[in-house]
């Protein structure tokens, strides 16, 4: 006996639903396996083909007379006289390279676009362009003509002379063809440089390059936010620097616009003016508690505050008259000796410093008897007394706002107090022996920063130091909250917001138009300034206007030596390296052939089998 087998047939009902099933899986496959197709490049480019690399200088000098419009013929006749079988591309040059379009065999095209460039007011190192190219140009099997239009001043030469030699591109020959737009050198008169001293003084600096006039007379005008107030004459006898005097100039509260300008102008006009910004802001108030407002630690103090480019106005108070409401006045305030801070002081110091205020405290006489530092609770260890020689500071945290831009600190000889540190503690500056010299630590939402010496020069020679004044304006700067704008930029340069800290706030550049969007205004941004004249920034902290002014080494109309151009050519044209091999050849081609990737479509196309499986399979399913 043995058990029935039952044979079963069924049959498939939904094939259609099945196959969109099986579609699916397999364009996921696809997909993921990220498959390119190859096409042949639109432009044909042989062993015989020249590719010509224009590159314009369009820097700041070559505004100067018809230089540009002479570059623009330059380029205009390099690409009317190309081969059928040449291909050419487009680049300017200044503080970045460019490039204009892509690579094509239609010199029209180009030329078209080339009547659209127009000079920068960036600066060109030449160093740096070829460097630029090596990236920008692509690979192909052309040789390579590479042609630099300019004036070729002797400030844009590399500071060495190989970062101007390109790399030789994928194995062919490289010729230098150097087209300069100048014969002699341009005489310039520039305004370089203004500062004010004492408020209302203000001193510029007039530079005159490559003049043989005995004598030249020019106007030097003062303006002070778009008002002229004074107007001297400059008399020149050769080349040089010279420096021009305004007196009694009267500037009205908060940032001012100094304009120096030069007439009559000159062939390269857009120097003959120099912007400045000076900030004529009140000294920002600071309290200072200690126990003799006449101490050598508050004379020491006060000289480098007031001193500070910021600029503060110390309030010293007794704390035997102090009333502690005062503080919430301020943002910050020192204190000359912590071991005054007691009892009721301390508790309202305490709230103060929970709030979001903050404090610089130094350790004077008064320490010498206390166990522990007030405020911070930390153990004393050794006093001043115990200690009979001073230290050298060898580590510094240079990370710290308070002394990235500081010097000099391995100078600084200290007797300073050991103290028992807590792990809130941060360790800022210490000595040879491990005692640390600056604290800092975090109370609440405020900030605590402790020198463990004193500032009356009686246990540091730290107050008579040069780095004494940087340090208390970091300081201030730090504890303030009051991250400062560079207020005089150089062309190109970027604006970081990031430094007023919180949002961007806005930018209007020097013709009126705002450079963030609504949505960049919430976050901080780096701003490239193109133009130069005056931008306006408003922060949270308020509004702040910076200057822009073209690189004064753009100014020096000096040029390169014509040697040291044929040189150039020289060398490049002997570091081209021909190739004959048949597999390099090979490679150039599968170079030259353009990518498409397909993975994208067969993402779209699974999105649309994904609805048509849905819908399909919800017909079946009623």
């Amino acid at each position: 006996a043995s058990k029935r087998r039952i044979h079963v047939q069924r049959k498939l009902r939904f094939l259609l639903l099945m196959a969109l099933r099986m579609l699916f899986l397999a364009l996921l496959a696809f997909a993921f396996a990220r498959p390119i197709l190859f096409k042949d490049p639109a432009l044909a480019v042989t062993e015989d083909t020249i590719h010509h690399i224009i590159v314009l200088d369009t820097s700041f000098s070559m505004g100067e007379g018809n230089n540009f419009a002479l570059a623009q013929d330059r380029a205009t006749g390099i690409l009317n006289n190309m081969g059928d079988d040449d291909i050419a591309s487009l680049f300017t040059a200044s503080t970045n390279v460019t490039s204009i379009g892509d690579t094509t065999d239609d010199g029209a095209e180009l030329i078209a676009q080339l009547q659209t460039i127009e000079p920068d007011n960036g600066r060109l190192d030449l160093g740096t362009m070829v460097s630029a190219l090596n990236g920008l140009i692509r690979a192909s099997a052309a040789n390579f003509t590479v042609h630099v239009i300019s004036d070729f001043q002797q400030t844009g030469q590399a500071v060495r002379f190989a970062d101007m030699i390109p790399d030789v591109i994928n194995g062919r020959p490289v010729t230098l063809d150097v087209q300069s737009v100048v014969t002699l050198p341009q005489p310039n008169w520039t305004v370089d440089a203004v500062r004010v001293e004492n408020r209302a003084t203000v001193i510029a600096g007039i530079h005159k390059y490559n003049t043989d006039e005995a004598a030249v007379e020019k106007q030097a005008s003062l303006a002070v936010n778009g008002v002229v107030q004074q107007e001297t004459t400059v008399r020149t006898t050769g080349n040089g620097a010279y420096l021009v005097q305004f007196d009694n100039v009267v500037f009205t509260e908060g940032d001012n616009k100094v304009d120096v300008s030069l007439t009559p102008k000159d062939s390269l006009p857009a120097d003959d003016i120099r912007y400045t910004v000076f900030d004529n802001s009140p000294p920002a108030p600071v309290l200072l508690l200690t126990d003799n407002t006449s101490s050598l630690g508050v004379t020491y103090l006060r000289a480098a505050l007031e001193t500070a480019p910021r600029g503060y106005k110390v309030d010293a108070i007794d704390v035997a008259d102090f009333d502690a409401r005062v503080m919430q006045r301020y943002p910050w305030l020192i204190v000359e000796d912590i071991g005054i801070v007691s009892g009721s002081l301390e508790a309202a110091m305490r709230d103060f410093i929970n709030g979001g205020g903050s404090v610089f405290a130094a350790a004077g006489a008064r320490v010498s008897g206390l166990s522990a530092i007030p405020l911070l609770g930390s153990i004393i260890t050794t006093d001043f007394n115990a200690r009979q020689t001073t230290a050298q500071i060898t580590r510094i945290d240079t990370t710290h706002p308070v002394l990235a831009d500081s010097g000099g600190w391995a100078n600084i000889n200290a007797r300073t107090l050991a103290l028992q540190l807590t792990p809130e503690d941060r360790v800022l500056m210490s000595q040879s022996n491990r005692n640390p010299v600056l604290i800092e630590r975090n109370i609440g939402a405020g900030r605590f920063l402790f020198l463990t010496t004193s500032v009356d020069n009686s246990t540091s020679d730290l107050p008579v130091k040069p780095v004494f004044v940087s340090f208390l304006a970091e300081v201030a700067q730090y504890l303030s909250n009051e991250n400062l704008l560079v207020k005089e930029q150089v062309a190109d340069s970027f604006l970081q917001l990031n430094q007023t800290g919180g949002a961007s706030g806005q930018v209007i550049d020097p013709e009126g138009t705002s450079l963030l969007s609504l949505q960049d205004t919430t976050s901080a941004q780096d701003v490239q300034l193109h133009k130069t004249g005056y931008y306006q920034v408003f922060t949270p902290a308020g509004e702040v206007l910076v200057a822009v002014n073209p690189d004064i080494r753009e100014s020096d109309l000096t040029l390169m030596p014509v040697q040291t151009l044929q040189n150039w050519q020289n060398i490049v044209a002997g570091t081209a390296v021909t190739e004959n091999s048949s597999l390099v050849a090979a490679d150039r081609q599968q170079d030259d052939l353009d990518e498409i990737e397909i993975w994208r479509y067969f993402l779209a196309l699974l999105g649309i089998l994904v609805l048509a499986e849905s819908l399909l399979g919800n017909r079946y399913l009623n």
